[in-house]
C-alpha cells in the first residue's frame, strides 16, 4: 500500500495517484482516503457513474461488523470489465467524515490485508495542516508514504513542517517516508530532496494537458509525459523502502 499526502496547496495529489493508478502493471486499487472529500467520481469520471459508493458506505458497514462483506460492492471499475484498476470513492461531503473517523483503523488494516488479491493499494490521503483531518491509521499503515510536493520554495517550505509530523506520527515506521515531487517549479527534485534531507521516490513532470484529463475527465494518453513518468515509476516504488532510498 502506497499513501500519498501533501502540505498546504494543491500540488495534485490526487491526479498522482490516479496516474499511478491508471498506469500501474497488473491490479491496482485507488482508495480515496482525504477526510475532506473525494475528486474522482466529480472529475475523471464527470459524474456519469453511481456515487452512492465509497468510503461512508464503508464507514457504516463496519459498524456494523460487515465491512469485508461489503467491501466489494463499494469499488467502481476504472477500467470496465476487467477490473484491473479499481476506485473506492471518497466520502461526498466532509460531515460524512464524522462517520469514518471511528473506522479508520479497520479500513485502513483491511486496505492493508488487500494486497494479495487487489494487488497494489494506491491511497490519497489529502492534505497535512493546521485543523485538516488526516486518515492516520491509513498512513501508518502503508508500505510507503509520499509527501507530494513542487519544486518551488514555497512547496518546499510548506513540506518542512510537515516532514516534521510526519515523522512525529509514523514514529517507527517514518523510513518509509519519501517524496514525489511535481516538477512545477525552479528546483528540480533531486535538489528538493537533498534540501529537504528525505529519499526521492519519485518524480512526475509539469503536464498540464494530462492534468486536466485526470482532474476533470478526458483520455489519459499513455505517450504523455505525465503518464509515461507515473509507469517508468512502478519499478521503484514498489522496492522496499530502504533499498529505494539507497538509490
Amino acid at each position: 500500500m502506497i499513501a500519498l499526502v501533501s502540505a498546504k496547496g494543491s500540488p495534485g495529489v490526487t491526479a498522482s495517484a490516479l496516474a499511478f493508478t491508471l498506469t500501474w502493471p497488473g491490479r491496482c486499487l485507488l482508495a480515496e482516503c482525504d477526510p475532506a472529500g473525494g475528486d474522482v467520481l466529480a472529475g475523471y469520471l464527470r459524474g456519469g457513474l453511481d456515487a452512492q459508493r465509497g468510503l461512508a458506505q464503508l464507514a457504516v458497514a463496519e459498524l456494523r461488523g460487515r465491512l469485508a462483506e461489503e467491501f466489494e460492492r463499494q469499488l467502481v471499475d476504472l477500467d470496465p470489465p476487467h477490473r484491473r484498476r479499481l476506485l473506492l470513492p471518497g466520502v461526498r461531503d466532509p460531515a460524512q467524515s464524522a462517520t469514518v473517523g471511528p473506522v479508520w483503523g479497520a479500513i485502513a488494516e483491511h486496505l492493508r490485508r488487500l494486497e494479495p488479491t487487489a494487488g497494489t493499494v494506491i491511497a490519497d490521503c489529502g492534505r497535512l495542516g493546521a485543523g485538516a483531518p488526516v486518515g492516520w491509521p491509513v498512513l501508518q499503515a502503508a508500505d510507503r508514504v509520499l509527501l507530494v510536493l513542487r519544486g518551488s520554495l514555497p512547496s518546499v517550505s510548506h513540506a518542512v513542517p510537515a516532514i516534521q509530523l510526519l515523522h512525529r506520527e509514523l514514529a517507527e515506521r517514518a523510513d518509509r517516508l519519501g517524496l514525489l515531487v511535481v516538477e512545477a517549479g525552479p528546483y528540480p527534485a533531486g535538489e528538493v530532496a537533498e534540501r529537504l534531507q528525505v529519499p526521492l521516490a519519485a518524480s512526475l513532470p509539469a503536464d498540464p494537458r494530462t492534468a486536466r484529463a485526470l482532474s476533470f475527465g478526458g483520455p489519459v494518453h499513455r505517450r504523455r509525459p505525465l503518464a509515461r513518468a507515473a509507469a517508468a515509476a512502478h519499478a521503484t516504488l514498489a522496492r522496499q523502502p530502504e533499498v529505494a532510498g539507497a538509490v
